[in-house]
């Protein structure tokens, strides 16, 4: 091929071109953006509308199903979730792949605000959110005072209190003492003024979640007695309260030329103001202040949850990225903030509790020294089969040019440094040199036939050429179906497939560039003593020309460094190669004696494969039958689950358990895991915490707790798992499930953090629960391998009272409806009536009824409504009913759907699925009930499916640009029957070693299609000329092995040494590449073996049906 000849005639044009690449791959290098994932734009819509005070009933019926109607005309919507909770209505709304997401975001606004009218007043306009998968936050921070006493920050003293008693887990409520309560009000408020102002300014940070602390609230408690004497109600203070704390704009007055503004300043400047407001005046001329009916208390809001770090009650910061940003570098930043602002609040704690990048940094870190160390073990191998070191120094040289030009083209393409992409430059790394093998083995045949170096190396690569562009770009279609899949597949895997593909490419560059210069030049370069002396250059014609001149003086000085330091480099190289050479040669004689041997082996087992074919066909049959019965019995899974430094146990205690009740509980577990050795600490979510996850399937209430685990590594994983079983098989009443922290992998599969649920379809909300229920205790005692917990997704809520107004009385008595509702409001939740300001904050002002005065439904009832000039009783003019409520109604496509959840961990999910799927089918189901058993095995399915198409397009490719290059429709089937040659060995080795069939592994087979065609390619390729050179069928397969056997095992055993770090798997998110490299190295060792008896088996039988016809 003329590329080669041009890289040996003109050296200096070739060095100085991968020199430029070289310097833009660096610059390229230090531009890329790191991350755990390549950014996945998920066609995924949420919309959110709030209806405040409105049950799930009435949102369901008032919000949602109006919405979910109208968004289903939207073009493009696959799939409709919607969950009606308390006082808001959450849309989910799924697209086909591929559809332009901004062109729908229009297309929903213009949709939603078209049938806005169709909506209840008091219904807040639809907010419409783009899906992130890795909306999750990156950092999670715990604010703290400083332990003045000991005079150490609470970072080091929670972790020196692991193993000893939490004597501070203790419940803060309106009894608790003063100073406690102070701090954390004033905690939360530090959070919300500084700290997460400070957070929310950095550069690429979305916003700043605070959870658990206290609210500051002025609670104004009013006794039902004297309200009844003065004959006041509860409406009259409200609005005293709120009239007396005003400040208006009264416009504004001209004198002379100047315009003054006016206005009125009312509010309260000091909470002793609000018990001397006045709420009546009396006929003798006297008044009611508010402090001679209630009394005016500074507390906090009644809250639903808390945090916890190790036991101790605290406040906590979720640091949420933008969408795109670089987790890495905001994580950086946010540390140095949190550095500045210790220093600038030395009262204060931050305590850093979980950072996302770590993992990150970890995973990314361990994929590039797989890539190093690959690379070097690649090299290594060709120690043993080469024995020159300027023959190994000119292979090894095209791993680095490779991937600096891999790096350029991924900053062109615009693909970040993450697992997948990086994942495939580690597998890339043994197959760069299996075309520079190829070439310079090739041109060591000719110059040990006689030929000069120059002429070998012309020959040799040019030969070759044609071999080895057709075996690569056979590799290279492999991905190309991959680029251009739809859906999760396609978007995880494209930065791969670009990765592979880029680093093949330029491969080839290097392969038949580089090789030939490098393997051509007897010594690098030549020095002739006539034009140097020392280091200097004599200049023989002197340019003409003064700018000419001044030019070449200038750059003389900077030609004569490179070019020393370059001949010092050369001469160290060729003095270690010839010292290297002279110390191990003897130990090469030996290796090339063993290869000889290992030949002339191989020739008999050919010899005898030839002599017995159809016993060898017949053996390559079987084979194939008993993969594909691994392929139907192995596990079969979505993403392999990998061990990580943290995870989540939650808890949930026995409905209508109360906040102080969890907390008191979740207090022993803290104990008891804080003894476990792995366990550095426990940040603890109580009740409902973050309300920023709205579209979580597993609703958190007062009764489930959230407890984050931070392990010293990742090493205590499992062992962790296992201790913290046992100790809640020893909690009676306790549900309790473990995940792992939420990743962007987690986010794209499922909103649920399981990997298996049941969908039951019913218009009977309460039909469908019982349902759940019986269903729920079929499964268990059926004893289902592999199913670890199983629970109900919507539960029901805590004990309610209807209260059911009579209409007949309230006219009787003279009261209106809305009296005796607003009455029940004021009584036990209360209404906040004003607020009070200090500086930006404003503090409400919440006016109700005494603690002991609602404590119980008949002392509710017990409350009078005002009627005129009588006080009527609540109790004559209601009626109530003990039920149970349900917090949160799901719909999937417009129908009621109840969830049921399971986990399962060391079996197969389609196994699982069936067993249940049985379990179902005997169950007595109305005409309307739907009854389905899915979760993450549809998305494995649909995953696999989108793969299987992909293999199959790749095998069509494959066939075609073979079928060009040998000019033949047979030979090509000879090559392609090496697919399943190597597929034997992935799959095989995936079934005994335990692993899965998942997306990872089941990518690593598709690039073992593109692997293992390669060697049979340059086997029939040498065969065919073999037989042009007239050899017959025979003679032509046996010679055609014994020239390509060397190169074929070195090709091999370069990229099995080039996987070894990936198989080893030391460090985080490793479980995801080993999956990987075990499938292409089971596949590649079978695809060697085979490929060298099978395929000249293969060929012997066919090629008397080819249309190209020999003498012999």
């Amino acid at each position: 091929m003329q590329i080669s000849k041009f890289s040996i005639s003109r050296p200096i044009s070739t060095i100085m071109l991968f020199l430029a690449f070289g310097f833009l791959g660096l610059f390229a290098f230090t531009q890329l953006g790191i991350d755990l994932l390549p950014n996945i734009y998920l066609p995924h819509l949420i919309v959110q509308t709030n209806y405040q005070n409105a049950t799930p009933e009435e949102v369901e019926k008032l919000i949602t199903e109006p919405l979910e109607s109208t968004i289903g005309t939207v073009s493009g919507v696959k799939k409709i979730t919607s969950a009606s909770k308390e006082g808001v209505s959450v849309i989910s709304i799924d697209f086909v792949w591929g559809t332009d997401m901004d062109m729908a975001v229009l297309a929903m606004r213009e949709k939603l605000d078209n049938v806005s009218f169709i909506l209840p007043r008091g219904s807040g306009r639809p907010t419409i959110v783009r899906a992130d998968p890795s909306a999750e936050p990156i950092v999670s921070l715990v604010l703290a005072y400083k332990d003045r006493t000991h005079n150490q920050d609470l970072s080091t003293k929670y972790e020196e209190q692991s193993g000893r008693n939490l004597s501070s887990s203790k419940f803060i409520d309106h009894s608790s003492p003063e100073y406690e309560i102070k701090r954390l009000i004033d905690l939360k408020e530090a959070a919300r003024v500084v700290f997460k102002r400070r957070m929310e300014q950095i550069d690429g940070v979305a916003q700043a979640v605070i959870t658990g602390g206290l609210e500051r609230e002025i609670l104004i408690e009013v006794d039902p007695a004297k309200l009844e004497m003065y004959n006041l109600t509860f409406e009259q203070i409200a609005q005293s309260l709120k009239s007396s704390n005003i400040n208006l704009p009264a416009g504004s007055i001209m004198k002379g030329l100047f315009r003054y503004s006016l206005r009125t300043f009312g509010e309260y400047t000091h909470t002793d103001q609000i018990g001397g407001t006045i709420i009546k005046y009396q006929n003798n001329k006297s008044y009611v202040k508010l402090s001679d009916i209630a009394k005016v208390k500074e507390n906090f809001k009644e809250r639903d949850g808390l945090t916890r770090l190790n036991g101790s009650e605290t406040v906590g910061l979720l640091i949420y990225k933008e969408p795109e940003s670089n987790t890495v570098s905001i994580s950086s930043r946010v540390k140095d903030v949190v550095k500045n602002l210790k220093e600038e609040y030395p009262e204060f704690d931050l305590i850093l509790v979980s950072d996302n990048s770590n993992f990150i940094q970890d995973a990314i870190t361990n994929v590039k020294q797989e890539v190093i160390y690959g690379g070097l073990l690649a090299t290594i191998a060709l120690f043993f089969f080469l024995g020159n070191l300027r023959n190994i120094f000119a292979i090894a040289v095209t791993i680095p040019a490779s991937l600096v030009i891999t790096i350029l083209l991924m900053y062109l393409f615009k693909i970040n440094f993450n697992i997948i992409s990086l994942g495939g430059i580690a597998v890339g790394v043994g197959m760069l040199l299996d075309n520079s093998i190829i070439v310079i083995e090739n041109i060591i045949r000719y110059k040990e036939q006689g030929l000069k170096l120059r002429d070998a190396a012309i020959k040799g690569a040019s030969e070759v050429s044609m071999p080895v562009v057709a075996a690569t770009l056979t590799t290279i279609v492999v991905f190309l179906p991959l680029i251009f899949i739809r859906g999760i597949t396609g978007e995880l895997f494209r930065d791969q497939s670009l990765a592979i593909t880029f680093s093949l490419t330029a491969s080839i560059l290097a392969a038949l560039t580089l090789i030939p210069l490098i393997v051509s030049r007897d010594k690098i370069i030549k020095i002739d003593r006539k034009k140097y002396s020392g280091s200097y250059i004599r200049v023989n014609k002197p340019a003409k020309g003064k700018i000419l001149v001044i030019m070449f003086w200038i750059g003389l000085p900077f030609v004569l460094l490179f070019k020393s330091i370059f001949l010092f480099f050369v001469k160290s190289y060729l003095t270690v190669g010839d010292l290297f050479t002279k110390y191990f040669g003897r130990y090469f004689i030996v290796v090339d004696k063993w290869m000889e041997r290992l030949i002339k082996y191989y020739e008999k087992l050919l010899l005898l494969a030839l002599d017995n074919k159809p016993k060898v066909i017949l053996l390559t049959f079987v084979l194939i039958i008993l993969t594909v019965l691994a392929v139907i019995d192995i596990k079969k899974e979505f993403i392999p689950e990998s061990a990580q430094d943290q995870f989540i146990v939650e808890l949930k205690f026995p409905e209508g358990t109360s906040l102080k009740g969890n907390a008191g509980i979740v207090s022993k577990v803290e104990q008891a895991a804080l003894n476990l050795s792995g366990v550095v600490n426990i940040v603890s979510n109580i009740g409902r915490v973050n309300e920023f996850d709205f579209m979580n399937k597993e609703q958190f209430s007062l009764n489930k707790t959230n407890l984050i685990i931070k392990l010293k590594s990742y090493k205590y994983y499992y062992e962790t798992l296992d201790n913290l079983r046992k100790l809640f098989t020893n909690l009676a009443g306790i549900d309790y499930s473990f995940k792992q922290v939420k990743t962007a992998y987690t986010q794209i599969i499922s909103a649920t953090d399981y990997n298996l649920e049941i969908k039951i379809k019913n218009k009977n909300i309460n039909s469908a629960y019982n349902k759940a229920a019986i269903l729920i205790d079929k499964v268990s005692n059926a004893e289902i391998n592999g199913i670890k917990e199983i629970m109900i997704g919507v539960e029901k809520g805590l004990p309610g009272y209807d209260v059911k107004i009579d209409r007949e009385k309230c006219i009787a008595f003279g009261v209106s409806i809305s009296d005796v509702s607003a009455k029940l409001v004021n009584v036990v939740k209360g209404n906040e009536a004003t607020f009070f300001s200090d500086f930006d904050k404003k503090i409400g002002v919440r006016v109700k009824s005494k603690e002991e005065n609602r404590e119980d439904i008949l002392r509710v009832l017990n409350q009078y409504v005002n009627s005129g000039n009588k006080m009527v009783p609540l109790k004559n003019l209601v009626s109530i009913n003990l039920t149970d409520t349900y917090s949160e109604i799901w719909h999937e496509d417009q129908s009621r759907t109840l969830f049921v959840y399971a986990s399962v961990e060391g079996e197969s999910i389609d196994k699982v699925v069936n067993e249940i799927n049985k379990i179902i089918a005997g169950l007595p189901k109305t005409q309307k009930e739907i009854i389905t058993a899915g979760g993450v095995n549809e998305e494995i399915q649909a995953s696999f499916s989108s793969l299987y198409v992909a293999l199959a397009i790749s095998v069509m490719l494959m066939y075609m640009i073979l079928a060009s290059e040998f000019e033949s429709f047979l030979f090509p089937f000879i090559i392609i029957f090496s697919v399943p040659l190597g597929l034997i060995g992935g799959i095989i080795l995936l079934y005994i070693l335990g692993d899965s069939l998942n997306i990872i592994s089941l990518m690593g087979l598709i690039i073992l299609v593109g692997i293992a065609d390669n060697d049979a390619v340059v086997k029939v390729e040498f065969i065919l000329r073999k037989r042009e050179e007239g050899l017959s069928v025979r003679e032509a397969i046996i010679q055609a092995g014994h020239d390509r056997f060397r190169p074929i095992i070195m090709n091999s055993l370069t990229v099995l040494f080039g996987l070894i770090p990936m198989i080893i798997g030391i460090g985080a998110g490793t479980q995801l590449r080993i999956s990987l490299a075990v499938a292409i190295a089971g596949g590649l060792v079978s695809a060697t073996v085979l490929t060298l008896i099978i395929i000249p088996v293969m060929y012997s039988y066919l090629e008397k049906y080819s249309n190209k016809k020999y003498d012999r």
